[in-house]
């Protein structure tokens, strides 16, 4: 059954089940780090330390994604995203038991690489499942699905308080190898992408990989996802204490402001939803959505606002930019050639990656120098950035289906 035709309660199963892997995916990320915050001292751990052993995490999820990619192309999207989510779950229950940094960087490599399976296959595995009117709804929900799992991580500390740092870890991992299994279960309900995907490369040609990669479109892509990710990643490590310093306001009053601009943003991409699936222009979305976005940030850059005037601002800026989150996932689909579903999105969201490596340290100097306003200027300057970047994008869809190979 095509997934044109399919019932409502199909797409309602498919859409809760990868969201609610995406959100695991984004709950390991956190808990990971949050064990070695809590094993740091037993392990003889300095602040450093964890800092390094969450980019090596970034790092190999960054640069094993677009091989994951070729994977789920060549191999399905449910199975690799089982294994991604089985690998995860184990990493986590492996803290309980290193003993040294090695050991935790060791683990580290393995977490990244079950890591990096997740927006290639859950991608994949939405745009071949569900019916294509309500995958802007179904990019909506995967979206969310990750900020629920964020916002799960600090059970950890909870379960550490209860069962101690193993019993957390042990427990802490069980989401994982759950959902693992669920996936590997569901063969019906996920449609296997390589039928279509290969019914239409038949149709319009192989796709050469270099010719691919280097299209202007995917690579205008990959950077607007970068640039997102720098930006989320700089303000949800560093809004508090720049908000702290910058408005005189306590740290949990901060803490309240960044709670209510992720909540914020939430919201939007549940909205964004709606208008991904009715409108034919998400880059008009996209775009309008970035630069109020940007603009409602400009007060807090020039912090000519009260504090009491922070919390409604922030909540309807992180709206403003979540609503442009299932637009442009919308966007990249629209850029994707034929057959090539698993190594578009891989290479595509690696960004991500490239941008949570590299952002923090960036922002932890501009801290470090007295310069927590700079934050938010380069906030506003990565909006308006953005919002050019999906113009160009749009420019370039139009020839992205690439001269066909040779030979293949």
């Amino acid at each position: 059954m095509s997934a044109a035709v399919v019932p409502a309660s199909r797409d309602v199963r498919v859409i809760s089940l990868i969201g609610a892997a995406h959100g695991v995916s984004h709950y390991h990320q956190l808990a990971f780090a949050t064990m070695l915050l809590i094993v740091r001292q037993e392990a003889g751990l300095t602040f450093t330390d964890v800092g390094l052993l969450a980019g090596v995490f970034y790092g190999v999820s960054g640069i094993a994604q677009t091989m994951a990619g070729f994977a789920v192309d060549r191999y399905g999207a449910r199975p690799i995203l089982a294994g991604g989510l089985f690998t995860i779950g184990v990493a986590l229950a492996l803290t309980s038991v290193a003993h040294s940094f090695m050991a935790f960087a060791a683990i580290a490599v393995v977490a990244g690489l079950g890591n990096s399976v997740f927006h290639p296959a859950d991608f994949a595995l939405l745009n071949a499942s569900v019916n294509p009117g309500r995958l802007g709804r179904a990019y909506s929900i995967h979206g969310v699905g990750g900020s629920l799992g964020w916002a799960a991580a600090p059970v950890i500390y909870f379960l550490d308080s209860m069962f101690g740092w193993v019993g957390a870890a042990m427990i802490g991992a069980m989401p994982g190898l759950i959902l693992s299994a669920l996936v590997w279960a569901h063969r019906t309900d996920l449609v296997d992408h390589r039928i279509k995907d290969r019914a239409a490369a038949q149709h319009h040609g192989a796709q050469p990989v270099l010719a691919l990669f280097t299209h202007p479109a995917i690579l205008l892509c990959m950077a607007y996802f970068a640039l997102i990710a720098a930006n989320t990643v700089g303000i949800q490590q560093f809004a508090v204490p720049a908000w702290v310093s910058m408005f005189g306001v306590s740290e949990n009053y901060a803490a309240l402001c960044l709670i209510v601009f992720i909540v914020g943003s939430a919201g939007g991409v549940l909205v964004g939803g709606l208008f991904a699936d009715r409108v034919r222009r998400h880059d008009r979305v996209a775009i309008g959505g970035l630069l109020i976005a940007g603009a409602l940030t400009v007060p807090i850059a020039t912090q000519a606002v009260s504090p009491a005037l922070l919390l409604p601002l922030l909540a309807l800026a992180g709206a403003a930019g979540g609503v442009t989150g299932p637009s442009r996932d919308m966007i990249v689909r629209g850029a994707t050639p034929p057959g090539a579903s698993g190594k578009v999105f891989g290479f595509v969201y690696s960004g991500l990656d490239v941008g949570s490596f590299s952002a923090p340290p960036v922002f932890g100097f501009l801290m470090g120098m007295g310069m927590p306003a700079m934050i938010f200027w380069i906030a506003v300057g990565l909006y308006a950035v953005n919002a050019c970047l999906v113009m160009a994008i749009r420019q370039n869809i139009a020839p992205v289906v690439i001269r066909p190979a040779a030979a293949e």
